[in-house]
């Protein structure tokens, strides 16, 4: 089959490059380990991996034991690689996003049905996943596998009307300023707003390939992006500029600008919004801080929420402080919500008993813990985090945590003003709780008779290794 009826494959764009700079020949164990980083037992095993990988790529040829760059097929030349010479600050990694669904109707919102991400580093893949959104655990543990896939990345997508805001709600966050190939060749291209990513195939000249590979469809979304960038033009000034109205923006309101909010790191935390007089209007938590600060300068006009526009009319100077993970980020906002109310945080007031927040009079919270120790507990008595252990695996933490359970859940009630420790907004813990029970485990260990009764419970988690699966998806839940 000719190359020109097939988008251009990645891996064998990476074999032709490498093939280029290092003689023109390499055998098959050779460049299945430099282009795939795969080691394979034999020069026959690692030529039919290759072949799968180039698909059928007509640049390139397998002849007398080695892999020659073609002559035919190379009507369609690689994009230049600058001299070795110059320093080319190199882009950060792409997520290419496929997604289907059924279309947004003027009743209906776009409904996802497959979500597919594969993140490139240059020309490599290093990451894939793909799968049903709604496939219950599978579906649970495809979202933070694409998650974790869009960490630090930029999003590419042709996006459907109404996709991106579906996928935002079911990923539970924003994505991180993604580059909608849709918008840019309506700015570029002049393609009507409502085309198809066949369509916007057609109009750039390159083949259309009816397939259902994801990762032959990732090929034709990054052949399309090729197509609509300016030559030497960078992802993140495209990350940047493309949106409408993103220009608006003044920076010279804020304490920071662009580069500073570049440089937040995309780990859990809670950050901070303070005005001019240095008042703070705004407590918030993140799994990613990057992605989720920078959210707020995503779009501009009528496409931002009031209140998103109202934080940012007053807002002037940012804090953050990096948390060990999402659920100690959720306790450290619930604290500093409750202790400095701030004035653009929902203020409630909770009563004592009844409702959802009536657990988290007494609650003990699991999630998982890095090595060397198993597993984190947090202890929430009357709406007070009255401890915070780590658990090791032979059980180093229980006598802590035993000490605070006979001191504040056996003993003789005691009114909360006796109980030591930071105050929480627990309507702020409870959603949480809802909406993140396959990331931990948590009970009322006042459900059972004794401290000693709960230290069991603990040591038989300990026994079975953790109550968690590797991924960290909870093997129990109350």
């Amino acid at each position: 089959m000719s190359h020109s009826h097939r988008p251009i494959s990645l891996t064998a764009q990476r074999a032709v490059r490498f093939l280029r700079e290092h003689g023109g020949a390499a055998g098959s164990l050779e460049l299945a380990a430099e282009i795939l980083a795969t080691r394979v037992p034999d020069e026959t095993i690692a030529t039919r991996v290759l072949e799968a990988a180039f698909a059928g790529d007509s640049r390139l040829a397998y002849l007398d034991g080695v892999w020659r760059i073609s002559e035919r097929g190379t009507d369609q030349p690689l994009p230049p690689s600058p001299p070795r010479h110059q320093e080319v600050e190199p882009d950060p990694d792409r997520v290419l996003l496929l997604l289907d669904g059924l279309p947004q109707t003027p009743t209906e919102p776009f409904r996802l049905t497959s979500v597919s991400a594969m993140r490139l580093q240059g020309d490599n893949v290093v990451a894939a996943c793909g799968g049903d959104p709604a496939a219950g655990v599978h579906g649970n543990r495809l979202r933070r596998s694409i998650l974790q896939t869009l960490v630090g990345a930029i999003p590419i997508i042709h996006d459907p009307p109404g996709a991106i805001a579906a996928l935002e709600k079911w990923l539970g966050e924003p994505l991180p300023s993604p580059i909608s190939l849709r918008g840019l060749a309506r700015e570029r291209e002049g393609l009507g707003s409502q085309h198809d990513l066949e369509t916007l195939v057609a109009h750039l000249g390159l083949a259309w390939r009816e397939t259902e590979d994801p990762l032959e469809m990732a090929d034709t979304l990054d052949a399309c992006l090729r197509q609509l960038r300016e030559p030497g033009e960078r992802l993140v000034d495209l990350q940047i500029g493309q949106r409408e109205g993103a220009g608006a923006i003044d920076w010279s309101r804020f304490d920071f600008d662009r580069e500073i909010l570049r440089a937040l790191p995309s780990a859990p935390g809670t950050y901070r919004f303070f005005d001019r007089g240095d008042h703070l209007i705004y407590v918030g938590k993140a799994k990613n801080l990057s992605r989720r600060i920078a959210s707020y300068f995503r779009e501009t006009g009528p496409s931002r929420s009031p209140r998103v526009q109202k934080l940012l009319d007053a807002l002037y100077r940012i804090e953050y402080e990096i948390a060990g993970s999402d659920l100690e980020a959720m306790l450290r906002e619930a604290e500093q919500i409750r202790g400095d109310r701030p004035a653009e945080n929902v203020q409630r007031n909770v009563h004592a008993r009844g409702g959802r927040t009536a657990r988290l009079l007494s609650i003990l919270i699991l999630e998982p813990a890095e090595p060397p120790s198993v597993l984190r507990a947090y202890l929430i008595r009357e709406g007070r985090l009255v401890g915070r252990v780590s658990i090791g695996p032979r059980g180093g933490g229980l006598t802590r945590i035993e000490r605070v359970l006979d001191d504040h859940f056996f003993s003789t009630p005691i009114g909360p003003t006796t109980i030591p420790g930071p105050d929480l907004d627990v309507e702020v813990v409870a959603r949480w709780l809802a909406a993140n029970r396959d990331g931990v485990v948590a009970f009322d260990p006042t459900d059972l008779r004794t401290s000693q009764e709960v230290i069991e419970r603990l040591r038989w988690f300990l026994d079975q290794g953790s109550p968690f699966e590797p991924d960290g998806a909870p093997i129990f839940r109350r």
